[in-house]
């Protein structure tokens, strides 16, 4: 009996000893006070960034929320004017002029836009060109500008934004932009900006014979800052160049109140279609008489400046003047009806090169038509070959005296690029 216990017990051993070891294998080790601790302290933090985050968002996040959505409240409220706005202009109903102004507005309003800009290099600011006193461009710095399309093109003035480093624009719901510049043209004293934004409301343009003297026009802008301002008035005449720009800007003459700041801004016919940027005043303030940069001007310089930013015109290096009644009556023509003069005569050439002389042109030609458009007169070719581009292909028309008789010929040329004054 005891051999056999004490052989049970042997057998017994080793079995008690491997059963105990494969309990503590399958047993996962408990957690110590430690790494509690540091549980503990990873839960806290993040709950510490979890808070201050959501503090910061909400102290940072709700002021531009609320502002969105009062740009967006705002706009649709501009929106809705603005449609019945052009309804009801569009309907052909006779209003009276209050009413009429009041449509005029609210089409309009939502294509007129603030402009200010800064400036790094502040001594090129205190060292601008002082303008002749009938030329007066009073707004640098600040001004107006018109939207054109609604992906963000922004037509305005180049004096406005002349020497500027940075260029800001404001809204009709008074939300805030920086805008770049596209390109200037010096010669109309026209820009194009564009700004990141869509869905914009741009400003209709009117037909090139829509402006006769007498039409009634309304000027919108921000004179001395004074944003979404508009006034009132007619057209006082027409092809302005004289002592207030250049043959290139073919002013139109104002009486509507046009001030400092107002530069850049639309100038509206009475279905809100766009005439005119205003762009000059006589003296530094408004004494009665404003001109305005014509619509068909502008609206070509902003797809060239589009297109290319910059302005190429033709050139071809010719002095000319209109002729005289006794020119005329050499070549046998009449004044059409109505039409102060006709053609342009060569006077003179270039010194350098000359397009026009190097195809054949002479002194004393007469050209009476430029490609397909009869030239009415000197002023009339010049806008008429700075509308086409350098070095494009034309045909001039002239009449020149050969042996005492005057005879009709044809000079094809390729156009010269006016040079950068």
């Amino acid at each position: 009996m005891d051999h056999h216990d004490n052989t049970l017990d042997e057998d017994a051993t080793p079995l008690s000893l491997h059963t105990h070891s494969e309990s503590q294998q399958g047993q996962p080790r408990s957690a110590t006070s430690g790494d509690m601790a540091m549980a503990a302290i990873k839960y806290r933090f993040a709950r510490l960034v979890i808070t201050t985050l959501t503090l910061l968002l909400f102290v940072f996040g709700t002021p531009y929320l609320v502002q969105q959505i009062q740009y967006s409240l705002e706009y649709g409220k501009i929106k809705a004017r603005y449609d019945a706005a052009r309804v009801q202009l569009s309907s052909g109903i006779n209003e009276s002029v209050s009413q009429r102004s009041e449509l005029v507005s609210n089409k309009v309003m939502p294509s007129v836009v603030h402009i200010h800009t800064a400036a790094f290099d502040m001594q090129s600011r205190q060292n601008e060109r002082v303008l002749p006193e009938s030329n007066l461009f009073p707004s640098r710095g600040q001004g107006s500008g018109i939207v054109v399309s609604t992906d963000g093109y922004i037509l305005t003035n180049r004096h406005v934004i002349e020497d500027s480093s940075l260029v800001y624009v404001h809204l009709a719901d008074q939300s805030r932009h920086t805008a770049e510049i596209i390109g200037v043209d010096k010669l109309t004293d026209l820009a194009l900006i564009k700004i990141e934004q869509s869905d914009l409301i741009p400003v209709e343009w009117a037909p090139r014979d829509a402006v006769q003297v007498g039409t009634m026009v309304w000027a919108m802008g921000s004179p001395f800052g004074l944003e979404q301002s508009i006034t009132f008035g007619i057209i006082s005449a027409t092809h302005r160049t004289a002592k207030v720009g250049t043959l290139y800007q073919d002013f139109l003459q104002t009486d509507a109140a046009v001030n400092p700041g107002n530069s850049g801004g639309p100038l509206v016919n009475e279905n809100g279609q766009l005439i005119g940027v205003n762009t000059a005043i006589v003296g530094d303030a408004y004494q009665g008489i404003s001109f305005a940069v014509p619509g068909y001007v502008a609206r070509n310089i902003v797809e060239r400046l589009e297109k290319d930013g910059r302005v190429s015109r033709g050139w071809l290096g010719l002095s000319l003047s209109n002729p005289t009644e006794k020119t005329l009556n050499a070549h046998q023509l009449e004044l059409p009806t109505g039409q102060l003069s006709l053609g342009a005569e060569v006077t003179g050439f270039a010194p350098s090169y000359s397009p026009g002389y190097a195809a054949g042109v002479q002194l004393n030609d007469l050209i009476i038509q430029f490609n397909e458009t009869p030239v009415e007169s000197t002023t009339h070719l010049i806008q008429t070959i700075g509308a086409t581009p350098g070095g494009r292909k034309a045909v001039l028309k002239i009449r020149r005296m050969i042996d005492g008789a005057s005879q009709e010929l044809e000079i094809e040329l390729s156009l010269g690029e006016r040079p950068v004054d």
